[in-house]
């Protein structure tokens, strides 16, 4: 009598069926998620955070608004780093972000601007990368590199400076500017 029509009871049976499908199909996809995307995960974050630390005799201050920690390996964002030496010499650096490796003090900074300041003497610095290996107490800068004192001005492409020796070099070379104010 009704051609083409289902029934009531055919209609309930066909979407209890669907329902259970679109239920299996979501569990499905859910339990598979971690297969899909395995997103590094930190294992502490830290807001507005001010890390003090002795390294090579020297007090270094870490302040950053934000830092994550994973795997001994501390990341910032907006870091402000100080360097106090037993002799008076003060460094400052400021760096976009940066990373700080626990096990060997050793830090990386990128797009770093620095202070460092000696009795009445100051330096300025610029770089795009800068990293500190501390096991040797030497800063490597990489990406462009300037430093000056007000009279001079170093530029390079790369260099690196012996905190032992006092030794500063450009590797790849550079010019220095100098004037007699």
């Amino acid at each position: 009598m009704l051609k083409g029509k289902i029934s009531r009871k055919k209609f309930t049976v066909l979407t209890v069926i669907l329902v259970i499908a679109v239920g299996a199909f979501y569990l499905w996809r859910d339990l598979h998620l971690s297969a899909i995307n395995k997103m590094p995960i930190p294992d502490l974050v830290v807001e507005n955070i001010e890390i003090e630390r002795m390294i090579s005799g020297k007090k270094w201050k870490l302040i950053s608004p934000r830092v994550e920690h994973k795997d001994g390996i501390v990341y910032g964002s907006s870091m402000d780093v100080t360097i106090t030496d037993p002799a008076g010499k003060v460094t400052h650096i400021y760096a976009d972000n940066g990373t700080f490796t626990r096990e060997n003090n050793d830090l990386s900074l990128t797009s770093a601007d620095g202070v460092m300041k000696e009795a009445a003497k100051e330096y300025n610095l610029k770089s795009g990368n800068v990293k500190y290996e501390a096991s040797a107490e030497r800063w490597h800068f990489d990406d462009g590199v300037r430093l000056t004192d007000g009279r001079m001005v170093i530029n390079g492409k790369k260099g690196y400076y012996d905190t032992k020796s006092g030794e500063c070099r450009l590797t790849d070379g550079g010019t220095i500017t100098w004037s007699d104010r």
